[in-house]
């Protein structure tokens, strides 16, 4: 006689547990949905803030040196700059100096909105120098930690 009897809360619980489930799918959904506005605007931004980047290319960076190319490499930023008279090899000086330089001109960028944008999405900016046959002379990075400081 027990095991033919339906107990009353059985079906308030499977009811309440069914309702709990498509609660939870609809949540979910509504997650899902809201994370792919959220990244097709953020791809909006970044390509409105790459295309900023690349206004007027190339340009002059410095006497003897000229921004190329800024394009993404993975979740790099890179900056192309090309000496127009030096090469790798007859470079001579201490280029550890001269990238420290660089880095410390890239710091003012943690100013920048739209930099700030970048990194907070994982984005790297770099400045690659390289000479007229794409030899690399150095590379520096601007990363959130640095902008953190």
């Amino acid at each position: 006689m027990a095991a033919n009897a339906n107990p009353r809360w059985l079906l308030p619980t499977v009811l309440v547990a069914g309702l709990a489930i498509i609660a939870g799918g609809w949540w979910m959904a509504e997650q899902r949905s809201r994370q792919a506005a959220e990244a097709a605007a953020d791809a909006g931004r970044i390509d409105q803030v790459l295309a900023e980047f690349q206004k007027g290319l190339p340009r002059e960076y410095a006497p003897g040196l000229m921004l190329e190319r800024v394009a993404f490499e993975g979740t790099d930023l890179v900056m192309t700059i090309r000496s127009l008279t030096r090469t790798v090899p007859e470079t001579g000086g201490d280029l550890q100096q001269v990238a420290a330089a660089e880095k410390a001109l890239m710091l003012p960028l943690c100013q920048h909105g739209d930099v700030l944008f970048l990194l907070a999405r994982g984005v790297t900016l770099k400045r690659r120098f390289v000479d007229h046959q794409d030899r690399l002379f150095f590379e520096i990075s601007l990363t959130s930690a640095d902008c953190a400081r």
